[in-house]
């Protein structure tokens, strides 16, 4: 069986690389930590929706070693892109981190 070092030393960040013909390039798309993927879900069962998916794709997209790319400080920028963009990445990304809206009420009802 596993021990808790074994676990907590695994690298588990999963990326996943996409295309953004926009940008002109790709990026990383990493699965969120449980902490983060916590934090989502009581935005979203508690309908707080400021900025909902930007944040979430700025806690998403990462570079090759899983680390963030945008800081919550780069939220408003990011914002600026194009919401089309933004709408397809935070898409992708949801769906990498096996998030669902029913996955997410179901957690708001425990």
């Amino acid at each position: 069986m596993l021990s808790k070092a074994a676990i907590l030393a695994t690298d588990d960040k999963n990326i996943k690389r996409v295309q953004v013909p926009e940008w002109g390039g790709e990026v990383g798309l990493r699965v969120l930590t449980g902490l983060e993927r916590d934090k989502f879900e009581a935005m979203f069962t508690e309908k707080t929706t400021d900025k909902f998916k930007i944040r979430f794709v700025a806690c998403s997209v990462c570079n090759e070693e899983g680390e963030r790319l945008f800081s919550d400080a780069d939220l408003d920028a990011l914002g600026e892109k194009s919401s089309r963009v933004i709408n397809h990445l935070f898409d992708l990304a949801w769906e990498h981190s096996c998030l669902s809206q029913e996955a997410v009420e179901e957690a708001g009802n425990d």
